[in-house]
């Protein structure tokens, strides 16, 4: 939804992001082998040099390519605080054939980072998926305008062009609805994440990222206009970290391990931005580039570190912002028939073991 990092339905498409964008910033069957999950290796000392401990190889599945989206982890592995848990942990980046849900509905990888709302799909759809936290505490999908359009704000969309993927239509309408605004208010105009629709007067408005359309259209030297979705009344959280509701039974400490030391890599990257963005660049990343990415990293840190993440810790959450999200889906958009027990989406187990970390 709204470029949502996981496109999980039986036929939910992957991509949220443009290709072109990607060096600047669904479940039919289980039957893949399982890598990077239940197994443990012995021996190995913690990388804070306590007594040595028995590993346990774990692997976590990201909801997009590895850029500054995910540095906090990259932090985590490259100062040894998984290591300091009794983790050896492979970080996988998203695949065209192989995206979150789907990584850890089959077993592929033990955690996973995807949406509030996709993990509420998944649930209805029968996936035993379950969330343990989340990163993002408000998505950073927002519409997009150029300045020289005449735009201030959503109540000029009225008569515009607004473009958008087809799969996030219906998103995109309820939130119009939320502002008191009509689907035939605005003319839709399907299109990808590419910022040239709007460059060339293709659309007078893009659904994009907060932290890569907008800073990819201010790096070409454009004024831009902006508005998150989460502002207008679309709640949800992003790469919120999930498992398989077995996992949860079989595997508990690991979760709350892996969870700490994520939370003490994303607090060192939140305070390091410039440092971090350099080092996933130089060593973690593919084709990316250093200023994007180091601004891409200052951006997102509103989005992770908030006043509710300094009270309570990084990765919390709350059930009234997942019941928000749910009602959404159930309501306004019509993405799910039936209402899903949120006890059965998320749980506070795993942050209230972890322990406040950050903020």
């Amino acid at each position: 939804m709204f470029g949502d990092a996981s496109k999980i339905t039986l036929a939910l498409p992957l991509n949220r992001r443009t290709a072109g964008a990607v060096g600047l910033s669904g479940l039919a069957a289980f039957g893949l082998a399982a890598c990077g999950g239940a197994g443990t290796t012995s021996g190995g000392a913690t990388g804070s040099g306590s007594a040595a401990k028995t590993m346990q190889a774990a692997s976590v599945r990201l909801s997009w390519i590895k850029n500054v989206e995910f540095a906090g982890f990259f932090q985590a592995q490259e100062r040894g605080f998984y290591k300091d848990e009794g983790i050896e942990l492979t970080i996988n980046g998203t695949a065209q054939n192989l995206p979150e849900v789907q990584a850890i509905a089959s077993k592929a990888d033990v955690i996973g980072l995807s949406g509030s709302t996709s993990l509420l799909k998944a649930r209805a759809q029968g996936i035993p998926v379950k969330a343990f936290g989340a990163l993002f505490q408000k998505g950073p999908g927002c519409f997009i305008w150029l300045e020289k359009s005449g735009i201030k704000g959503i109540r000029d969309f009225k008569g515009k062009r607004l473009g958008g993927l087809n799969s996030s239509r219906p998103s995109i309408e309820a939130t119009l609805g939320m502002q008191n605004l009509k689907a035939e208010d605005v003319t839709f105009v399907p299109v990808g994440f590419d910022v040239t629709p709007l460059l060339t007067g293709q659309v007078d408005i893009l659904a994009g990222i907060v932290t890569n359309q907008v800073v990819l259209l201010e790096q070409q030297g454009e004024k831009v206009g902006f508005v998150p979705y989460n502002d207008l009344g679309f709640v949800s959280y992003w790469n919120t970290p999930f498992a398989l509701e077995d996992t949860f039974k079989s595997r508990q400490d690991l979760l709350v391990a892996w969870l700490r030391a994520s939370a003490r890599g994303w607090d060192y990257a939140i305070k390091n931005p410039d440092a971090t963005a350099k080092l996933v660049v130089e060593k973690y990343g593919e084709g990316l580039d250093l200023k994007n990415q180091t601004i891409e990293m200052q951006r997102e840190i509103p989005f992770i570190s908030t006043e509710f993440t300094k009270q309570k810790g990084l990765f919390w959450m709350d059930r009234p912002t997942w019941q928000q999200a749910h009602d959404a889906l159930l309501i306004q958009t019509k993405e799910i028939e039936k209402p899903v027990s949120l006890d059965d989406v998320m749980t506070l187990d795993v942050l209230q073991k972890a322990g406040k970390i950050g903020g």
